[in-house]
């Protein structure tokens, strides 16, 4: 069955040591490294999780473990299965460090009383509802496994961990991107004076569309090609959706200082025509 040899031990639950390439991993396993020391060698048969993480992660993951209880993160790691199994997709490791500690600060917070009310549940669980849906399977897997009595904010807060888990950004990050999305859908349904058919396929292209492009804005990546001639051709078209898309970006350069290129504004207002046209419950124009 082989055996790994201590290198170092993280605390009695886990201890890091080399796989047979010579990376780095970590390996836990309840009381695994109680009385060892660096040097011995333990049957792998004895290994309930082992973890090998890039090595910008590794150090973070590694102080992580040595401060949390080895509940934490086996609890974090049924979390984890079951986000990937739901959303049908492989988060990204940093996964394994953010919702972790995130799961075991609040249960802290909890414990001293202090829970804390998320602004933006509202705004996440409108614009990431599959997101949203496994936090709120998260946060009962917490209820139920630690006796805490983690509310529906909780399953917001964990939201953004899978989502920023898709797209690399810091939680910071997708709490600016969400009031971008929101201030955006804003402006469209005052336009056009109607509620958003959330049902509609319109409106989750136009969400999708909204989501990326704030995501770009943030990373300073967005399109700045001038596709001058179309851009015209369209705002002939849709005179109004592009009168709505001015007014995104003027309420953009104001909270951000930051101009939208002609590509971004064609893009931008060829997926408000289609959901104006398609994604709205009422047409009061």
């Amino acid at each position: 069955m082989g055996t790994y040899v201590v290198r170092r031990i993280l605390n009695n639950n886990a201890f890091v040591s080399v796989d047979a390439h010579g990376q780095e991993i970590v390996v836990m396993g309840k009381g695994i490294v109680f009385q060892k020391s660096g040097g011995d060698r333990i049957p792998c048969s004895r290994a309930e999780q082992v973890f090998q993480l890039s090595q910008e992660n590794t150090s973070r993951f590694q102080e992580l473990i040595a401060r949390i209880p080895m509940n934490y993160m086996v609890l974090s790691e049924k979390i984890i299965s079951m986000a990937e199994e739901n959303m049908n997709k492989t988060l990204d490791e940093s996964i394994h460090i953010t919702i972790t500690d995130h799961i075991y600060s609040a249960v802290q917070r909890y414990q001293r009383g202090l829970v804390l009310r998320n602004s933006m549940r509202w705004e996440i669980q409108r614009y990431y509802p599959q997101e949203y849906a496994v936090g709120l399977e998260a946060a009962r897997m917490v209820r139920e496994a630690l006796e805490v009595p983690f509310a529906e904010d909780e399953a917001a807060f964990m939201a953004l961990h899978f989502v920023n888990a898709g797209t690399g950004m810091e939680i910071g990050q997708m709490y600016e991107v969400t009031e971008l999305i929101s201030g955006i859908c804003t402006i469209v349904h005052k336009e056009f004076g109607a509620e958003f058919d959330t049902q509609a396929l319109a409106y989750h292209r136009f969400i999708t569309h909204v989501k990326f492009f704030a995501q770009r804005l943030l990373l300073g990546t967005y399109y700045q090609e001038d596709d001058g001639d179309l851009l015209d051709m369209i705002c002939v078209k849709y005179p109004r959706a592009y009168a709505c898309t001015q007014k995104i970006a003027a309420y953009i350069l104001q909270l951000r200082g930051q101009n939208l290129g002609r590509e971004e504004e064609l893009y931008l207002t060829v997926h408000i025509a289609r959901v104006a046209k398609h994604g709205l419950l009422t047409d009061k124009t």
